[in-house]
């Protein structure tokens, strides 16, 4: 009799631990599901309560660093400076995806490498100088566009989009106005007597035409940008590359194609 009372009595705790640990996990498994829910209610609430489209109208610059095989150019840049001011409508096609499209300004102001000197204008464009005696030479590319602009962005937080955002963009763009110009200064010293000299300074600047056949006025630039408010003085960084040539040589009748990076202030 008493095996039997005992062996009900140990049957009847199993039971019961088994029934509260039962309990307990259900216990569990309803909590996390309600705070699953409760966290995708939030961001449907948080989802909903954003706006789908937007204007923007702003201005950025920063500095272009250029990779190239036209080392021996005389159109080749290591540099640049680039100002945009895009007009662009985004829309928020979801949390984590933006779409966009627009207007888009760029300037273009590159120091060419090399010491350059303007053609005559039979054979438009410009070619290599030599070198002077004394004295300085300076060449800039100025190219002005105007173009539109195709964006995908992709926040990794949605919450957050100015921690970080990825771009590829297309811009199609036509140059309104690309010049090249040259600046030269020689300078000439005279010895008159031991203690006295004559010296002549020439200045002299030299620009192609607007319209030179050399400066091809269409681009078409892929790029992938990664931009961020969060390190201060560094907003993004953008990867080019120029699917169209920006110049052609004219005496080799060779195009000349741009691809680099740009370090957005």
């Amino acid at each position: 009799m008493k095996r039997i009372l005992c062996t009900i009595a140990l049957l009847a705790l199993t039971a019961t631990g088994e029934a509260q640990m039962m309990l307990q996990r259900s216990v569990e498994l309803t909590g996390a599901h309600a705070t699953s829910d409760s966290i995708a209610a939030a961001n449907k609430q948080w989802w909903d309560n954003q706006p789908r489209w937007s204007l923007d109208l702003g201005i950025s610059a920063g500095g272009n660093l250029y990779t190239t095989d036209y080392f021996e150019s005389p159109y080749f840049s290591r540099y640049g400076l680039l100002v945009q001011v895009p007009l662009v409508l985004h829309y928020r096609v979801s949390p984590h995806w933006r779409l966009g499209t627009g207007l888009r300004y760029d300037l273009h102001f590159d120091p060419l490498y090399h010491a350059v000197q303007i053609n005559t204008p039979i054979i438009h464009g410009i070619d290599f100088a030599p070198i002077p005696l004394a004295g300085n030479t300076k060449a800039y590319s100025w190219r002005n566009y105007i173009g539109i602009p195709l964006e995908a962005t992709w926040y990794p937080w949605p919450r957050e989009p100015r921690q970080l955002g990825i771009t590829i963009d297309l811009y199609a763009g036509y140059s309104i106005s690309s010049r090249i110009f040259v600046e030269t200064t020689e300078v000439e010293r005279t010895v008159i007597g031991p203690h006295s000299e004559s010296i002549g300074i020439y200045v002299g600047n030299d620009e192609t035409a607007d319209n030179d056949p050399t400066l091809l006025p269409w681009k078409l630039e892929l790029g992938l940008t990664l931009s961020t408010d969060v390190l201060g003085l560094i907003h993004g960084v953008r990867f080019f590359v120029d699917l169209l040539p920006t110049y052609r040589d004219p005496l080799i009748d060779e195009p000349v194609y741009t691809a680099g990076m740009t370090i957005f202030l």
